[in-house]
C-alpha cells in the first residue's frame, strides 16, 4: 500500500474498460488472482461476491491494485469483477481438492488447506454439505454438462486476442472470425466436431451473403445468448457497448471519468500558466507574459477538451 508509485507498471485498457495490454496483462492478471485468494481482503465465508463490503474490503483491494499499477480512471468495476470470478473459481478448485461429499462433516472439516483461514473453511464445508449448497452443485454440473466449446486461447483473455486480430486485420474482428480464432487449436483445425460443424455454417452463411459483416452469420448459427451479454469480447462488456447506440451505464461512467481527469490536468496547466504570466508581470517582462500566455500546446488541449472557444478564453482569463 505504500509503493513508490514512480515504479507501477502502466496497463493500457481498451475502449470496454478491459486490459488490452499484451505485455503487463499477463501479470496484472496473476495479481488480481493473489488478492482473490487472500481472505482477508476476499473472505471464502461468504456466499456471493456482491455480499462482500465495498468498506473496507473491495476499496482496500482496488487501493493494492493501484499502487502496484497504473490504470485508467474508470476501470475499477473491470478490476472488481476479475477479482470476484477468480475469487468464484478459487472456491471451486478448493473443494476439488479438498472437499468429499461421501465423508462426514468432522472429516472434511480437518483436511483444511493450509493457505485458508480455519474459520472460512469451517463455513464453506457446512455450505457444501446443507441442503442449499448440493442443490447449486448440482444445477451448476447441470450447467456444465451444456457446454460443448473449449477455448483454446491459453493465458490470452478475449480482450487480448480481440486486439491481436485487429491489428493483424487492420479493422475490428468479426464475431465469426473471433470464434474461429478462439475455438481452433493453433494448427487452425477445430478443436472438436461440434466446433467444426459451427464454422462451416458460419462460413456458408458468410460467403452468401455479401452484406454479412461476419456477426450476422455468428448470430444465426449460435444465437443472441444472454440477455444483456456479448459473447468473445471478454469480461464486463455489455450488447449495448458493442452493438448498440446508447453505452451501458459503465461505459457512459468510464467516459465521463476520463473526461474529468482531462479536463483536471488542463486546469493543472492552466493555474501554473498563470503563475509564470504573473510572477513575469511582476518582474516587469510583459513581452514573455504574452508569450507564455498563449503556447498551442494549451490553447490545443484546452479546445480539445471543452469544444468551445468561450471556455477556452474563461480557462485563460482573457
Amino acid at each position: 500500500m505504500g509503493s513508490n508509485r514512480k515504479t507501477r507498471k502502466r496497463i493500457s485498457f481498451n475502449r470496454f474498460g478491459q486490459p488490452n495490454d499484451k505485455e503487463h496483462t499477463s501479470t496484472f492478471a496473476h495479481f488480481l488472482g493473489t488478492l482473490a485468494r487472500n481472505g482477508k481482503y476476499a473472505p471464502l465465508n461468504v456466499l456471493r461476491w456482491d455480499k462482500v463490503p465495498e468498506k473496507p474490503n473491495k476499496e482496500q483491494m482496488l487501493q493494492i491494485v493501484k499502487d502496484k499499477f497504473e490504470i485508467p480512471l474508470g476501470c475499477e468495476d473491470y478490476i472488481l469483477q476479475s477479482i470476484g470470478k477468480k475469487w468464484r473459481n478459487w472456491k471451486s478448485t478448493l473443494k476439488t481438492k479438498y472437499f468429499d461429499s461421501k465423508l462426514s462433516l468432522d472429516e472434511n472439516l480437518r483436511n483444511i488447506p493450509n493457505r485458508v483461514n480455519e474459520a472460512h473453511w469451517n463455513a464453506l464445508v457446512k455450505h457444501w454439505l446443507s441442503k442449499e449448497g448440493i442443490e447449486a452443485s448440482e444445477k451448476n454440473k447441470q450447467s456444465r454438462s451444456h457446454q460443448s466449446y473449449t477455448h483454446h486461447t491459453g493465458q490470452r483473455g478475449f480482450s487480448i486476442i480481440h486486439e491481436m486480430e485487429h491489428e493483424k486485420l487492420g479493422h475490428e474482428p468479426s464475431l465469426s472470425h473471433m470464434f474461429m480464432t478462439c475455438y481452433s487449436k493453433k494448427d487452425g483445425t477445430p478443436a472438436n466436431a461440434l466446433v467444426g460443424e459451427k464454422i462451416e455454417q458460419m462460413k456458408m452463411l458468410h460467403s452468401g451473403a455479401s452484406s454479412d459483416n461476419g456477426n450476422d452469420a455468428y448470430y444465426k448459427v449460435m444465437g443472441n445468448g444472454k440477455s444483456g451479454r456479448v459473447n468473445l469480447y471478454g469480461l464486463g462488456v455489455k450488447a449495448a457497448d458493442v452493438n448498440g447506440t446508447v453505452p451501458s451505464r459503465k461505459a457512459s461512467h468510464r467516459a465521463a471519468l476520463e473526461l474529468q481527469a482531462r479536463n483536471e490536468q488542463l486546469q493543472k496547466e492552466l493555474n501554473e500558466l498563470r503563475s509564470i504570466v504573473s510572477e513575469n508581470r511582476m518582474q516587469g517582462n510583459p513581452s514573455d507574459s504574452s508569450i507564455a500566455l498563449s503556447p498551442n500546446n494549451h490553447v490545443q488541449a484546452a479546445t480539445s477538451v471543452t469544444q468551445s472557444p468561450i471556455e477556452v478564453c474563461v480557462l485563460l482569463g482573457l
